[in-house]
């Protein structure tokens, strides 16, 4: 019996979530043997992706060129495949179909507090959707669509795990902050919130892995209350000179290019706490999942996707922010499709610097704290997650028993 086959729709690359999200994917369906992945693009070959994993794309982009050619050649026609599953990504909107399969799954991180009727219609042509949180999946229950089911997205727990590594930066206090720059991810509060501690501790250093690629909502940032203006790029240099006009020194900053997913964890072990004052996250914050897997301890703004992570009871996911939750202006929200439902969430820098200062004068404690939670997260792995998602495609006989 011929293989069945599993299209997945969007650019796999190791320099976006979206993209690891799709190799992850990709690789759980060869390792498993009854479900071969097809693709609509070709996926991106860097440097930083794993030489298995190219040698098997090599394979799975031969079997994959008819459709992705077809795809090139009429972008604007709606193909119908002989794969078992299409699964397409959902945002705040809905997108039209590309392709069609016998089965349409949709996997969706999306930032709006309500789904409004015409969201609700356009998910009928899905026989399924995959959330990336509670939050999401209650958003979909609240607004009527009960074909939705949660499945946390994962950690490369190979990489990304609590074995130290050595320290070479020498300053004091070292902070992670990640996150593609835009108002939603709320980086105006965190370096609102480094301004005030370098008054404390003048030599501490931020590492700022900001980059946007494609500068998707980089223009919002400017809406924001502690900055002004937005950087002309989303690339590294254009970010350092927008850091430098708000009072950012240069000293206390590092600014690395858009990096690959793999180039991550060593740059995380260096650092003595990350951050992630997100006014919104759709999932689960998966540069958040890697701190906390990494042992750091993390701040993370109590509010939607972050409170899946925040209720797990790892004593080095610390909540700040909760005061804040439905008090987002709404010169911010409105551009993700608005928050009817209160949910985004404001977080005051101050607290940011209380915590930091903590973290300072505790740091050998907080490491312990990171160490232990850190096991928590290896369960979060990525392959438990592609194991749960395709037993899920079984059960709704999506996909066919092997």
């Amino acid at each position: 019996m011929a293989k069945q086959r599993l299209l997945i729709d969007w650019p796999l690359t190791p320099y976006t979530g979206w993209g690891g999200y799709g190799i992850q994917l990709a690789q759980a369906l060869v390792a498993g043997g009854s479900v071969r992945p097809v693709l609509t693009r070709m996926a991106d070959r860097s440097p930083h992706c794993d030489p298995h994993w190219l040698l098997k794309l090599d394979e799975i982009e031969r079997f994959s060129r008819k459709l992705i050619e077809q795809l090139e050649t009429n972008p604007q026609t709606i193909l119908t495949t002989n794969c078992q599953v299409a699964m397409g990504p959902i945002g705040n909107q809905v997108p039209p179909l590309r392709v069609l399969a016998k089965h349409q799954v949709g996997v969706t991180f999306f930032e709006r507090s309500q789904i409004d009727e015409s969201y609700r219609r356009a998910l009928d042509d899905y026989d399924l959707v995959i959330t990336g949180s509670h939050w999401n999946q209650r958003v979909m229950e609240e607004g009527g669509y009960g074909s939705a089911a949660l499945v946390h997205q994962g950690v490369d727990t190979s990489r990304f795990n609590p074995i130290p590594v050595p320290r070479l930066f020498e300053q004091p206090f070292v902070i992670f902050a990640g996150g593609k720059l835009e108002a939603r991810k709320g980086q105006d509060i965190v370096l609102e919130g480094f301004r005030r501690f370098l008054r404390h501790c003048p030599n501490a250093l931020l590492i700022a892995t900001w980059a946007n690629i494609g500068n998707v909502g980089l223009d919002t940032i400017a809406h924001t209350p502690y900055v002004e203006g937005a950087p002309s790029n989303g690339d590294a240099k254009s970010l350092f000179d927008w850091l430098q006009l708000n009072q950012i020194p240069a000293g206390n900053i590092l600014l690395p290019q858009i990096m690959a997913n793999t180039q991550l964890p060593n740059l995380i072990k260096q650092t003595d706490a990350a951050v992630f004052t997100s006014r919104c996250e759709g999932g689960t914050n998966l540069m958040a999942m890697e701190t906390l897997a990494c042992g750091i301890p993390t701040l993370l703004s109590a509010n939607t996707g972050h409170l899946d992570l925040l209720e797990m009871g790892m004593a080095h996911a610390i909540p700040v922010g909760s005061a804040g939750v439905g008090k987002v202006p709404k010169e911010i929200t409105t551009g993700y499709g608005g928050d009817a439902g209160g949910l985004w969430g404001e977080t005051d820098p101050e607290e940011l610097v209380q915590w930091w200062l903590r973290l300072w004068r505790e740091k050998q404690t907080w490491r312990n704290h990171g160490q232990q939670g850190a096991e928590v997260m290896a369960a979060m792995n990525w392959q438990a997650s592609m194991e749960t998602l395709i037993k899920l495609l079984l059960e709704r006989e999506l996909l066919r028993p092997s």
